[in-house]
């Protein structure tokens, strides 16, 4: 995720909604500020539709507002302006849009124009995404109007299949069929259908390891959801947005796997302490691990273990006997 509030030479927190905001610095907005978009004109924050909220001086704007803006051009280096955006350029794109009048809700603002041959739509993002609009976030950020949006090309077979199909990733029924909400995961082939938000909501969670969630497969899934307009982090915010995966941002997500197994675990612990199968010390009531796995433990008298034997737990001993 991109830093919060940022000065040329590092990052700095994110002011209140009761603070001032710093001249010269890139900072992200929250709900609380209660600010909206120059662009679109909505207050909505949703990383997932319009990107976050910034505000650079008196400039306010989505991402993906900028980011999609047809003639919005990244003079600057990502440290500076909004994300290579430099100040100057917003507002010229800004003077633009003030003279284009948005094709669905009739109000001036629209810099977003399709991409479609011959085709003339303008449109705000959430004016456009309410209305089918298909937006790529890779190379030249092409937007499409529903008329033009990229369908899919699809193995005749999987069209053929008229049973009902589940989303491989919330289990609930999909229509196997290239339509805006289902896409197809071309490296599995057979039944790997997914809905469209659940597939950006994975890219959002996983960043960097987003990959098929059926077979794991990186370039060709990754290639076509951005093609097909998932919105990858990692694939526009390059090294110094890098997005890691939303587990890794978890604090204290792994300390479990420092931490050494404690507790007995035989079927009758016959310690007579209060913790019972908590409380170990140095004698008769040491926990021993499982010399396996090490998942696994036993009180020395619980198993009748001589001072010196490895013991293995009834899983290990199962995967033993099966092995010899």
């Amino acid at each position: 995720m991109a830093p919060t509030t940022r000065k040329s030479n590092g990052i700095a927190r994110r002011p209140t909604a009761r603070q001032p905001i710093p001249k010269n610095v890139l900072v992200e907005l929250s709900v609380s500020h209660n600010k909206a978009c120059m662009f679109c004109g909505q207050k909505e924050i949703s990383e997932k539709l319009y990107g976050q909220l910034y505000q650079l001086n008196d400039i306010i704007v989505h991402y993906f507002c900028i980011l999609l803006s047809s003639r919005a051009v990244q003079n600057g280096a990502d440290k500076e302006g909004i994300w290579g955006f430099l100040y100057k350029d917003i507002k010229a794109e800004l003077t633009r849009g003030s003279k284009e009048t948005c094709i669905y809700c009739k109000k001036k603002g629209a810099t977003i124009s399709c991409c479609g041959i011959k085709c003339r739509k303008v449109f705000h993002l959430p004016c456009g995404l309410k209305n089918g609009s298909m937006h790529q976030y890779f190379q030249s950020f092409k937007s499409f109007c529903q008329q033009h949006r990229i369908t899919q090309t699809v193995d005749l077979s999987e069209l053929q299949n008229s049973g009902p199909i589940q989303c491989a990733i919330c289990k609930d029924d999909v229509t196997p069929s290239p339509l805006p909400n289902s896409i197809w995961a071309p490296c599995c082939k057979r039944n790997a259908w997914f809905h469209r938000g659940c597939i950006q909501d994975l890219a959002l969670s996983a960043g960097y390891f987003f990959k098929c969630p059926l077979c794991n497969n990186v370039e060709i899934f990754k290639s076509r959801m951005l093609t097909l307009g998932i919105y990858i982090p990692s694939s526009y915010l390059k090294k110094l947005n890098h997005r890691d995966a939303s587990w890794e941002t978890v604090p204290n997500a792994y300390v479990e796997l420092l931490e050494r197994h404690s507790s007995c675990n035989a079927v009758t612990c016959l310690c007579p302490h209060p913790e019972k199968r908590k409380y170990q010390n140095d004698s008769s009531w040491e926990i021993i691990l499982c010399n396996n796995c090490g998942s696994n433990g036993t009180h020395k008298l619980c198993s009748s273990l001589k001072c010196d034997q490895a013991w293995l737990c009834p899983g290990c001993k199962v995967v033993e006997v099966y092995v010899i």
